[in-house]
């Protein structure tokens, strides 16, 4: 079974992601901040990271670099509200494999990942 990683600081959106990818199968481990989700990552790496861009401590661009330095074979889908269409293109030219915008359609979503990891 894969695993997906979400790092979100919205327990509300965390859940809402982690019930669409339960329900397809897909397990899921949670993180509320960037530093918290690169730790979880290091000690056990996912097959998918999903990254909020807006979060504190630590922004889901800063996030993604670290990412990308570590763990360069782990697509990260980065997620965020509307309306953040430069800060997505800088996601997108950093590395990030793609983007969800919140909240979340079930069926982008299922598509997107799939897409990346397979189901």
């Amino acid at each position: 079974m894969k695993t997906v990683l979400i790092i979100d600081d919205d327990p509300a959106d965390q859940k809402m992601m982690a019930d669409i990818l339960h329900q397809e199968g897909y397990q899921t481990r949670s993180a509320g901040i960037g530093p918290e989700g690169i730790s979880s990552a290091r000690k056990q790496p996912p097959d998918l990271i999903i990254l909020d861009l807006v979060m504190p401590d630590m922004n889901g661009i800063e996030a993604l670099r670290e990412f990308r330095k570590e763990l360069p074979a782990v697509p990260v889908v980065m997620c965020s509200r509307a309306g953040l269409e430069q800060v997505v293109a800088l996601a997108l030219r950093v590395g990030a494999a793609g983007y969800i915008i919140k909240p979340y359609n079930r069926e982008l979503v299922i598509r997107t990942i799939n897409s990346e990891i397979g189901s």
